[in-house]
């Protein structure tokens, strides 16, 4: 049976107001939500996010769709700051999100 290692992926999230809410976006991962301020619109896209990890880990896929995507594993979490050029006035998060590797026999 193949050890489990923990990674680290960063992703990003941009929140634009479309009519009377607020829709997000996650470039890299192709994941969207919503909600009724910029902020609720991010915080429901990084569970969005979690549930379409957690899918691509339960489902063996998540090595494959990261590599397509160019989604860089790192062995540790990231402490520095990163620089993101995003639009001005377009609220803006990134996440760090731990996922789990499986390592060849």
């Amino acid at each position: 049976m193949p050890a489990r290692h923990e990674g680290y992926i960063v992703v990003t999230g941009t929140a634009e107001k479309e009519g009377k809410q607020y829709v997000s976006y996650c470039r890299e991962m192709g994941t969207s939500s919503c909600g009724d301020t910029a902020e609720e619109a991010l915080g429901n896209l990084e569970d969005a996010i979690d549930v379409h990890l957690k899918a691509l880990m339960e489902t063996g896929e998540l090595l494959r769709f990261l590599q397509e995507r160019n989604i860089f594993i790192h062995r540790k979490p990231l402490r520095d700051e990163l620089l993101v050029l995003v639009p001005p006035g377009k609220p803006f998060v990134a996440y760090q999100r731990p996922v789990g590797l499986a390592e060849p026999v």
